[in-house]
């Protein structure tokens, strides 16, 4: 809608619509070049298929909103039965998933599928058990920033809407055996591993039993950074190896080959459940099944084909998995393998065994990287080297894993002596990770890319394909991958904003302030800090820049120095991860000791370190951002009344920041003479004190006269933000109300002219 100058509406991200647009043209084009006849029946059934995934996916989404407006979060004393289908020992206390979960509502049974539970105290009931549960229910949270990891969309694409911090629990009749038996094999490999296993060991669990508890965090960081975390998932590769080595191993020892075959497929699938079966896993489960058949029965085994239907098999059962990182990267480095990789390889890309690695190492690389970026931002480069050198050894470390396992369970010695070869390996793969991270580049913050990118570069994928399956000469393919490679690349450049452009992001951090400016090539964070948030820099601040494709700050501005506004920006400064080139702080609150320690903290990470007041200013294009208070020589006692006052201007278009400021420092700024003249004509107000009745009085209100104000606060805060009070005063100057707890983060964009205001929610 347009309306005086504004672009104003909420944006809903829909990369799905764009991706499947894109794959539906290349599907109907694939018909319509391969199929000499009947090509109007196999659109006809590309279509039908494309109707009845939609259809599914309703029916799954219908289901869990269903299941979400029993409003379970406000109720209490409601009893769940259903199967313990997993128990783990945490941090504090116990944790598991309740399956087949039934609740009793006003005399109703009502079905709620998964449902996660905590248990404060050991329960006295095993994996396998009917079990009744009682306690306090609670929802997932939502994600209310760019890059903000969505635990309930996550949770909700496995099935669970709810969890269940457990208080009373009962054991009923009835067991599910074949569960309880896998769990307690499980946990005993797992004792045995960690007995044996010595410093491997928390490797060692994860890629057996995936069981990831005892990974040290560091270990897949750094994994995960370099681009082999893979290895540590149950997935294709450990399948493979377990799977196919059990069946070649009975075919040598004169089992016939269906007879192996059944035998490796029912030890396979017990295998897949015992390690928590993920889609990932069932995915590798399935096409292993499938290739085992096709030997038994003398057919030919097709990747593609046998992809294909485990992608149908498990997205008929849950359509959402396919929104999870591991699932997209798990069937997109198999299509990699089947369909580029083989193109390549066919046209002659890639002679001999080391040849056709390579190519398929970087097929795999070019299919992965969209999921890559869209989840994790950044992408490491050396990552096609180190897995060179890293899955070739992984069939020892495995083999050295299950003989720790086997020996360990006769002899503890015998275990650790077994585990060495698996242990140095490892060491090895540490040692490579960390002097990769040391090479220039080694790590490439690209941000999130745009739907339209990614359909973008699907589409060049296949025009990829199609080029080299339908030139015939060798000099053309080459040529013509090299374009398309280097279009390729393009697309997913990250998205800067525009030289002539401004676009600030008031975050959603809970009871506190964070405000992203970015004015051209120049990116500022205004404040970083929470009183509720206590994981603020890592779950939301580092996130949310890395989603932008924002490696480094060029300043970061603390209006005041208390935690609800400084909290991030320290975890910044602490981990590095993304550098700030100048910190910047108020000049009233220098001789406060939060303040000072700040500053020697700034120092310590390399930043430098200003003061800033009344006049200053910073400028990049067409923008400036100038300090309109505190003004030379003023020394308010209060530490809110500290707070760097600033007003941003951009054309026709203004937005003014005021920290904490309360009512008093509002008239003085009013009654100064510099200061007041730039109070006028302002766009959009961050209220000052996250809606404090102390703050945003009438006069002030009233001469700003903001058409759009933003209040940042966090849901059911202790203070009472907003007050009603304030939002009144608001309301009475006539501007719209933006709050980041109930919108989301909210993001403006302008050029001067006209301004584009979308929220995340």
């Amino acid at each position: 809608m347009i309306a005086g100058g504004f672009v104003l509406g909420e944006v809903l991200a829909l990369p799905a619509v764009e991706i499947s647009a894109a794959l539906t043209v290349i599907l109907i084009s694939e018909v319509l070049l391969m199929c000499r006849r009947g090509r109007s029946l196999w659109i006809g059934l590309l279509l039908f298929a494309v109707f009845c995934g939609f259809f599914r996916l309703s029916e799954k989404r219908e289901a869990l909103e269903q299941i979400r407006r029993l409003h379970l979060e406000e109720k209490r004393e409601i009893a769940a039965t259903g199967i313990l289908a997993s128990l783990e020992k945490g941090e504090f206390g116990y944790s598991g998933e309740l399956t087949g979960t039934e609740i009793l509502i006003d005399g109703t049974e009502k079905a709620l599928g998964t449902v996660s539970v905590s248990f404060p105290f050991a329960p006295e009931a095993e994996v396998g058990d009917s079990i009744k549960v009682s306690g306090e229910w609670d929802v997932y949270g939502e994600a209310g920033n760019p890059g903000e990891f969505d635990y309930r969309s996550y949770y909700e694409s496995r099935g669970i809407c709810y969890r269940l911090k457990a208080e009373q629990i009962e054991c009923l009749s009835g067991r599910d055996y074949v569960s309880g038996i896998l769990h307690d094999i499980r946990q005993r490999a797992g004792e045995v591993l960690e007995k044996s296993g010595g410093d491997a060991s928390g490797i060692f669990k994860a890629m057996l039993l995936g069981d990831k508890q005892e990974l040290p965090s560091h270990i897949y960081e750094l994994y995960q950074k370099n681009g082999i975390s893979h290895i540590l998932a149950i997935s294709g590769l450990h399948i493979s190896m377990l799977g196919m080595g059990l069946y070649r191993l009975l075919g040598k020892a004169g089992l016939g080959k269906r007879s192996s075959g059944v035998v490796a497929g029912i030890w396979i699938m017990a295998y897949g459940q015992m390690t928590g079966f993920s889609p990932s896993t069932r995915r590798a489960v399935i096409m292993f099944l499938v290739s085992v058949l096709a030997s038994c029965i003398g057919r030919t085994y097709d990747l593609l084909s046998g992809l294909s239907l485990s992608a149908l098999i498990i997205l008929w059962e849950n359509p959402l998995a396919l929104t999870q990182s591991g699932v997209q990267l798990s069937f997109l480095a198999v299509a990699g393998i089947g369909g580029l990789g083989q193109v390549c390889s066919a046209a002659g890309f890639g002679r001999g065994k080391t040849g056709k690695t390579v190519v398929g190492g970087m097929a795999v690389q070019a299919a992965t990287v969209p999921a890559i970026l869209y989840h994790f931002f950044e992408y490491p480069p050396y990552g096609l080297f180190l897995n060179f050198l890293v899955i070739p050894l992984m069939a020892y470390v495995m083999v050295s894993a299950l003989l720790c396992l086997a020996a360990g369970l006769v002899w503890q010695e015998a275990g650790r002596f077994f585990a060495g070869t698996g242990y140095y390996i490892l060491k090895v793969y540490e040692g490579l990770c960390l002097f990769m991270e040391k090479l220039p580049g080694s790590s490439l913050v690209i941000g999130r890319p745009a739907a339209w990118k990614l359909a973008g570069y699907l589409l060049l994928s296949w025009l990829l394909c199609r080029g080299i399956l339908m030139l015939r000469d060798s000099r053309r393919k080459k040529m013509w991958t090299v374009i398309i490679g280097i279009c390729m690349v393009a697309i997913l450049a990250p998205a800067w904003v525009q030289p002539d452009q401004v676009r600030v992001t008031y975050l959603d951090v809970g009871q506190g302030d964070g405000i992203l400016v970015e004015m051209g090539g120049c990116r500022i964070l205004l404040d970083g800090g929470s009183a509720d948030r206590k994981q603020l820099g890592e779950q939301i601040l580092d996130p949310f820049l890395q989603s932008r494709g924002i490696g480094t700050l060029d300043y970061a501005i603390v209006s005041h120095c208390d935690r609800d506004h400084m909290s991030g920006v320290e975890w910044l400064l602490e981990q590095g991860k993304t550098k700030v080139d100048t910190v910047v702080l108020s000049e009233a609150g220098r001789e406060e000791e939060d303040q000072k320690r700040l500053a020697d903290l700034a120092r310590q990470a390399g930043a430098r370190v200003i003061s800033m007041q009344e006049g200053d200013r910073i400028g990049s294009g067409k923008a400036i951002l100038r300090c309109l208070y505190p003004w030379r020589g003023a020394e308010p006692g209060d530490k809110n009344e500290q707070s760097l006052v600033l007003r941003l201007d951009c054309g026709e278009i203004s937005f003014l920041f005021t920290g904490d400021i309360g009512k008093e420092t509002e008239i003085q700024i009013l009654n100064h003479k510099e200061s007041s003249g730039r109070l006028e004509n302002v766009t959009v107000l961050k209220t000052a004190h996250h809606g404090s009745s102390g703050s945003s009085g009438k006069e002030f209100l009233t001469a700003v006269s903001p058409e759009m104000a933003v209040i940042s606060y966090g849901e059911g805060n202790s203070y009472g933000h907003p007050a009603e009070d304030t939002v009144k005063r608001l309301q009475e100057t006539g501007c719209r109300i933006y709050e980041t707890a109930h919108t989301g983060a909210v993001m403006m964009e302008t050029d001067g002219r006209w301004l584009r205001i979308w929220t995340y929610r």
